[in-house]
């Protein structure tokens, strides 16, 4: 049976959204083809109708999930939210324990820095996006320090994701959140911006 040209397109996008999701939880490179096509109940073998190798869609999943992770860090004019707010909902407890419905940057950046160039580039690219919104929320803006806020950020949550005790972990995401307003010349613990 023929399947039409848009029912493909459909597979492929549940394709990208669920093996994404199985990836920043359970790794990209140690997951096997059939289970990332079990993801949209489909065998191993119909993975070479949508992608050419595993790298093709390592680079559809960092795209996707990437403009996912910006869409949250974009600040809406009519309605902006702080940038503590955003810090404290990225460095939370929630984003800790969920890495499957969190950014890609804590989980896949070893990933990415295994795979081809095409992959970094679509990494780098949305990168930069995300630090010139983290740049533009800060009180004058300042791209090095946007870098080093996300940096902190992902190390936050990576370093607080390979602890077992949960006073440390909150003690690694809150220390991050207020060094992090520091460094974006928003300091002190009151602050709402």
């Amino acid at each position: 049976m023929r399947y039409s040209a848009s029912h493909k397109v459909e597979i492929r996008e549940k394709l990208i959204a669920a093996a994404g999701a199985l990836s920043k939880k359970k790794g990209f490179g140690i997951t096997g083809v059939d289970a990332l096509m079990a993801t949209v109940g489909l065998t191993g073998g119909a993975f070479y109708g949508h992608f050419k190798n595993k790298g093709e869609l390592l680079e559809a999943i960092v795209d996707n999930e990437m403009r996912l992770t910006q869409a949250q860090f974009l600040n809406d004019e009519s309605n902006p939210t702080p940038l503590r707010t955003r810090l404290q909902r990225y460095l939370s407890r929630s984003h800790l324990t969920h890495p499957e419905l969190g950014c890609p940057l804590p989980s896949l950046s070893s990933e990415v820095a295994r795979a081809n160039t095409s992959v970094k580039a679509t990494y780098e690219r949305h990168l930069e996006e995300l630090v010139a919104n983290l740049s533009d929320a800060m009180p004058t803006p300042d791209p090095d320090r946007a870098w080093a806020i996300l940096a902190m950020a992902v190390g936050g949550i990576t370093l607080a994701r390979a602890q077992n005790n949960p006073a440390l972990q909150e003690q690694v995401l809150n220390a991050c959140v207020e060094q992090a307003m520091v460094i974006a010349g928003k300091n002190g613990p009151n602050s709402t911006d």
